[in-house]
């Protein structure tokens, strides 16, 4: 039974390490060139996509987004449903809890909508060193068939943000009242409500816009160990063939 030679074995090292390095750098630049579907591999390693503004900051300006509306259907039943509509770019979502939405005789569901609204021209920031760090939201519920707007529920409001707030706020008319917020996934908050209206986030400190790490770096940031890996074996490989040369 013949077994390879260190040399041999070390070649193959070297191949099978050149051969995924490459395949992955051909991933990366694929990626961004989008000759391959967009898979989010690495997707831990990203951060969370640009907000998307009805009005954007100076620096976003060029890539914004505008953000999306969005329309739902909360079915009733005999005790009461539950639910919940979110914008198709999950910036904004309102959750319904089960039984929260009383259900007047003759009303089978309950049309909601979620508008996005520029936080500026609803009024000023809440005092106290509060900026606005997202896009206000309003929310509206009518029962269906008679188009009764629906004011008395129970219901969580969820809103993404931009770089740094810490509280979601519910206008009242004339100011913004605080909410007791709870920090949710990656860039997003939670508050219970028991009316809707218009509702924005809002934080003291200021972040720079967070921006979207290039799929090539990240995929040259994996790559990197086994670059140096192959070159190291390359070396020795060669120190190892000079030894043998010599007489």
């Amino acid at each position: 039974m013949s077994t390879a030679s260190p040399g041999r074995r070390t070649r193959s090292v070297v191949i099978g390490l050149i051969i995924g390095t490459a395949y992955l750098l051909v991933g990366g630049l694929s990626f961004r060139g989008g000759l391959l579907p967009r898979v989010p591999v690495l997707d831990g390693l990203q951060p969370p996509a640009p907000y998307q503004w009805v009005k954007p900051p100076p620096d976003r300006a060029k890539d914004n987004k505008p953000p999306s509306g969005a329309t739902g259907t909360i079915q009733l039943t005999s005790i009461g449903s539950a639910g919940s509509v979110s914008t198709p770019d999950n910036q904004a979502s309102i959750l319904f809890d089960s039984n929260s939405i009383p259900v007047p005789p003759g009303q089978t569901s309950v049309s909601v909508t979620i508008t996005p609204l520029d936080p500026d021209k609803v009024g000023p920031p809440p005092p106290g060193g509060y900026h606005y760090d997202s896009n206000a939201y309003r929310f509206d519920a009518a029962y269906e068939p008679s188009g009764r707007p629906l004011t008395t529920m129970t219901v969580t409001i969820v809103l993404s943000f931009a770089t740094s707030a810490d509280h979601i706020f519910h206008w009242n008319g004339s100011g913004w009242d605080p909410l007791s917020t709870t920090p949710s996934a990656q860039n997003q908050l939670f508050a219970p409500a028991n009316s809707l209206g218009i509702f924005a986030t809002a934080g003291t400190k200021v972040t720079a816009s967070p921006k979207q790490a290039s799929p090539v770096i990240l995929v040259l940031e994996v790559a990197a160990p086994f670059v140096v890996i192959a070159v190291v074996l390359i070396v020795v490989l060669g120190r190892r063939r000079g030894k043998q040369r010599r007489p």
